[in-house]
């Protein structure tokens, strides 16, 4: 069997990923830059891991931390299989990623500390925080509970990077850093990919990041914050990032709003939303259960179309 080519970046055979190649060079530069702790929040079989511990590496830095479950959740293995299986992985973990992810990362594993188990429950001294790579990260509760664990870590200065910001079901994290806006300064988008850059400007008071503090939306808001952020998405990303939109309204109570945002952006005619909404209705059935309305107004759409 012939062996994989080396990265040059990593200097270990590439790993299956489903972040951009634009994102995982992002990561490295910015913990090569980091003044400070390097934090990750999700690591599945390591391809971003990677390029953080190769910055460490080159840097001649303290370990890296990773913080990661290593188990799909149900309602996505149907996804992770069918990825790492078109990206030619000889074996997709479902259960247990952990050994694949030690395998992968190699002599790097040296330069990273893996700490298994729920994200929400991990905690942080005063250690200056440089960077973090927000992954795992998707929904209030975990959103919540790493910025209350991780705060006393933050400094002016820390950078965080979060890969999931323009993936519309993930809307809760842009939802969050509205409420924290005066804290964060916006860096860069990462093209082509999901993950927006922000520098912390100043630290936020606990208070401020509760589920209860972070939740109670009323739609004039939802429709405020999407406005806010729109500019700092990529323009080919915008589609796709205002069906978070109608996802917020649908899940706090506001179908009618919702279906008027999502049929606003199906007419736009936009193929990665087409498709993407496509995608979830065969593979994602509690998706089209919980949005039933939304995706009501896409076979409308459809039929129009045709």
């Amino acid at each position: 069997m012939q062996a994989r080519a080396l990265d040059p970046v990593t200097g270990v055979p590439a790993i299956p990923a489903m972040t951009s190649q634009a994102e995982r060079e992002c990561y490295y530069r910015l913990a090569k830059d980091a003044a400070g702790a390097v934090i990750e929040f999700g690591s599945w079989l390591g391809a971003s891991t990677a390029y953080i511990a190769a910055a460490v590496r080159d840097k001649g830095a303290e370990p890296a931390h990773t913080y990661d479950k290593f188990e799909a959740k149900k309602g996505h293995k149907r996804k992770v299989r069918e990825f790492y299986e078109k990206q030619g992985a000889p074996e997709v973990p479902l259960v247990d990623a952990f050994e694949h992810f030690r395998a992968n990362m190699g002599p790097l594993l040296e330069h990273v500390i893996v700490h298994r188990g729920q994200i929400e429950e991990a905690c942080w001294d005063h250690e200056p925080i440089g960077l973090i790579v927000f992954d795992a990260p998707k929904r209030l509760p975990v959103i919540s509970a790493v910025l209350t664990n991780f705060r006393r870590g933050m400094r002016e200065g820390t950078m965080t990077a979060w890969q999931d910001f323009c993936h519309f079901p993930s809307y809760e994290i842009p939802a969050s850093l509205y409420r924290l806006r005066e804290h964060f300064e916006f860096v860069e988008a990462v093209v082509p990919g999901s993950t927006l850059v922000f520098r912390v400007k100043s630290v936020w008071e606990a208070s401020r990041v509760t589920r209860e503090a972070l939740g109670r939306w009323h739609p004039s808001e939802i429709a405020e914050a999407y406005e806010y952020w729109l500019p700092m998405v990529p323009a080919e990303k915008r589609p796709a990032f205002r069906c978070g939109h109608a996802m917020f309204l649908a899940d706090t109570g506001h179908m009618t709003a919702a279906c008027d945002v999502i049929s606003d952006v199906f007419a736009l005619g936009d193929r990665i939303v087409e498709r993407k909404w496509e995608y979830l209705r065969k593979v994602r059935p509690d998706f089209v259960i919980r949005y039933r309305p939304l995706f009501d107004c896409f076979a409308a759409y459809q039929r129009k179309a045709a």
